[in-house]
């Protein structure tokens, strides 16, 4: 299954990486393939993820682990990005 794709700038693209190496995804080979993000877009973001929204991300050899989802976000918002559930519209 790949994520839907956002729009590049749009949060969502953030969460769905996270919200991959989340779910077990965790070399940046299985994030691109989870997310259908490029690897440079995957590399962005998680550094993105880190500085903004203070997201602990660590990196053992290939394979990344998010340590502390930060005082920002949750760990079931990036679930929802990944699977397409944030991209209903808001009524």
């Amino acid at each position: 299954m790949v994520a839907p794709q956002y729009p590049k700038g749009d949060l969502r693209r953030m969460l769905a990486v996270l919200g991959a190496i989340d779910s077990g995804h965790c070399t940046l080979v299985q994030i691109v393939a989870a997310t259908g993000l490029d690897k440079k877009s995957v590399t962005s973001l998680i550094a993105q993820a880190g500085e903004q929204a203070r997201v602990v991300i660590s990196k053992t050899g290939a394979m990344y682990a998010i340590d502390a989802w930060g005082p920002v976000l949750k760990k079931e918002g990036a679930k929802k990005a990944l699977t397409g559930a944030l991209k209903a519209p808001i009524i």
